[in-house]
């Protein structure tokens, strides 16, 4: 069975963290830490910086991975990713996108798979 590698950007404001909505059309439905998948030869950092760019108008400068998550033959990798202290997110699908206390409970309507590296971040304040 064929992985499909897929990263996440963690973007912090203090104790927040920026959260998307999964763009309508694509299932699962619910919040995650925004991303994509990596396309063959591409580098993941690359990757993420594509994908915030296309899918939130963000330009990132991508950091070091906190968290990796195998599930079958998916892998996420979720990366620190910073923006610049006044950048605001464009959704270009029509998804939405909302900034959450890491101390706080567990975000309502949160996927799975961003739900186990939730609680790692909660638990180290990574």
């Amino acid at each position: 069975m064929k992985e499909i590698y897929v990263v996440a950007a963690v973007i912090r404001r203090g104790n927040l963290v920026l959260l998307a909505s999964r763009p309508a059309g694509k299932p699962p439905a619910g919040w995650e830490f925004p991303g994509g998948k990596v396309e063959p030869g591409e580098a993941p950092e690359k990757a993420l910086a594509r994908e915030l760019y296309e899918e939130l108008a963000l330009k990132v400068c991508v950091g070091d991975t906190l968290y990796r998550l195998r599930k079958g033959n998916l892998v996420i990798d979720f990366l620190r990713a910073a923006i610049a202290p006044d950048a605001v997110p464009r959704p270009q699908e029509n998804q939405r996108f909302k900034w959450c206390a890491t101390d706080a409970s567990l975000p309502e309507g949160l996927l799975a798979n961003d739900e186990l590296f939730w609680k790692f971040l909660a638990k180290t304040r990574q």
